[in-house]
């Protein structure tokens, strides 16, 4: 597809971003199991596997805090969209980084999986909503309030999955 200066590609459907999401998500719980990774390989994906964590859960705390900034009144919601915008392409490089290093890092614990899922899943209603608020000069209180039960979950999906992390990756 071929797309022309000024013109944007129709936005994929969230039903199918949430599919890509589960995909993703399934695929590297199923080949994960499979993967025997060398010392090295192990070390680089670690690696890839922080800075994804902190290109993605850095972004969202980016735009969290412009929204707390907003609720203190000292941001506008225009200044708080734009940062969700701007932060988009970040959150979910991290987020795919964090599922493709995942694969060379073993099975997560049952719980981290389940909070990266939420978190993926999370991230494609979160962008719904970025998409419904900026159709709106005021928005209404129900949209609002939906946005705020997303940053909920997805700050206890991202802290879930990092403290799952760091508790299961310990030395015993």
């Amino acid at each position: 597809m071929t797309v022309e200066p000024g013109r944007h590609r129709r936005p994929t459907s969230p039903a199918r971003r949430a599919l890509a999401v589960v995909l993703g998500w399934s695929a590297v719980l199923i080949a994960a199991p499979h993967q025997n990774p060398g010392p090295l390989v192990h070390d680089i994906a670690l690696f890839a596997h922080l800075g994804s964590t902190v290109a993605g859960f850095g972004a969202v705390l980016l735009v969290d805090w412009a929204g707390l900034l907003w609720l203190a009144r000292r941001r506008t919601l225009t200044d708080v969209l734009r940062t969700a915008r701007t932060a988009h392409v970040p959150t979910w490089a991290g987020f795919a980084g964090l599922l493709a290093s995942g694969l060379f890092l073993g099975v997560p614990a049952d719980a981290k999986a389940v909070a990266v899922l939420v978190i993926g899943l999370n991230g494609v209603w979160a962008a719904a909503l970025l998409t419904a608020l900026d159709r709106h000069t005021d928005p209404p209180a129900v949209l609002l309030a939906r946005s705020l039960a997303a940053t909920l979950v997805s700050q206890l999906g991202w802290w879930t999955a990092l403290v799952l992390g760091f508790l299961t990756s310990r030395p015993r």
